[in-house]
């Protein structure tokens, strides 16, 4: 089950089978997937990897206004390449992991983040085996006209409003609720103070930004160094001299979660990086997961699974036939505050 914060639905809300949503794909047919990805996202290009699971996808549409909602589950490691087309595309993912390149720029987009297309963007990349979240289709004219802006959206107040406005327009969706209409304005209000924001920091805000940024990536790479130790938040604020507020505070606004999930996911991807390294294959997986400070038990595995969209076993069984992707440990822009 994926961990519950603000920006990411709890898994037992029952959005994903709400009236609102018009089936159109569900189906093994790799082809037919693409060939609908394709209409409504834009010109696809894409690879089914040899030696991943059997292909399975399931896809279901919605609108609101101009904005038009694809629901998105689908089993298989896929390489992806697409040309962006007229609307922009916010990808909110629920469930593992996609490895793209924007217009030659590296992003890691993961449960509780959102990746952003503008029209015109080239994108390429690769998908965990298995994949769940929501595509919003953002109107061209409203992101044609912004400024410069990351492409992942997942740091700063800002880019929390986005998300929380984006799962608000999907929940509303799903029920067709009365108040749709003031959700999808809602969200373009908020993706437009993003582009702005990010583009143009106010003044008066940017001390505290960037020493909230600051701090906050101290805490990342502190937390990189000792991944095997079971330290606690008490004991992470007091290494970098601050309140266990401030921190809490700081990660929320900067990342969307608390100190110790952005601790878990770091573990989770190292965990990964270990289980694909040739020279511990004899090692068992219990004994990697106590290397990276994990507890070896089910819960365990079932967080990997939600991140990674595979098991740990499975993730070491491809990685001894050669295959699978590679995940970063960490996105390109994390611990640029």
């Amino acid at each position: 089950m994926l961990s519950r914060h603000a920006s990411v639905p709890a898994r037992s809300q029952s959005w994903q089978e709400g009236s609102g949503w018009t089936p159109l794909l569900r189906s093994n047919d790799f082809e037919a997937w693409q060939s609908v990805v394709s209409a409504s996202l834009g010109h696809h290009r894409s690879t089914l990897l040899s030696g991943s699971a059997p292909f399975e996808a399931h896809m279901r549409a919605a609108a609101v206004e101009e904005m038009a909602l694809l629901q998105i589950e689908g089993r298989g490691v896929v390489e992806l390449q697409r040309e962006q087309c007229g609307h922009g595309v916010l990808w909110l993912p629920l469930r593992g992991w996609s490895h793209e390149l924007i217009n030659g720029e590296e992003h890691l987009a993961e449960p509780g983040m959102g990746l952003l297309f503008r029209p015109g963007d080239a994108m390429r990349g690769v998908t965990s085996e298995e994949v769940a979240g929501v595509s919003i289709l953002v109107p061209g004219s409203l992101l044609a006209a912004q400024p410069p802006f990351p492409r992942l959206v997942r740091r700063g107040v800002p880019a929390r409003q986005v998300l929380d406005a984006a799962w608000q327009l999907v929940q509303a969706a799903a029920f067709r609720t009365p108040g749709a209409a003031f959700a999808a304005e809602a969200l373009e209000d908020a993706l437009q103070q993003w582009c702005q924001f990010t583009a143009y920091e106010l003044a008066e805000e940017r001390l505290s930004l960037v020493r909230r940024r600051t701090l906050v990536g101290e805490a990342c790479l502190w937390m990189r160094d000792h991944l095997a130790e079971r330290f606690s938040v008490i004991e992470l604020s007091g290494v970098l001299h601050v309140s266990v507020r401030t921190l809490q505070y700081s990660f929320q606004a900067e990342l969307g979660c608390t100190p110790m999930a952005y601790a878990k996911r770091l573990r989770l991807r190292q965990l990964r990086l270990l289980l694909q390294d040739p020279e511990l294959r004899t090692r068992s997986i219990a004994s990697l997961m106590e290397a990276v400070g994990l507890l070896a038990c089910g819960v365990t595995s079932a967080d990997y699974r939600a991140w990674c969209g595979e098991t740990p076993r499975r993730t070491r069984q491809d990685a001894r036939a050669g295959r699978g992707a590679v995940a970063p440990l960490l996105p390109a822009d994390a611990v640029a505050f």
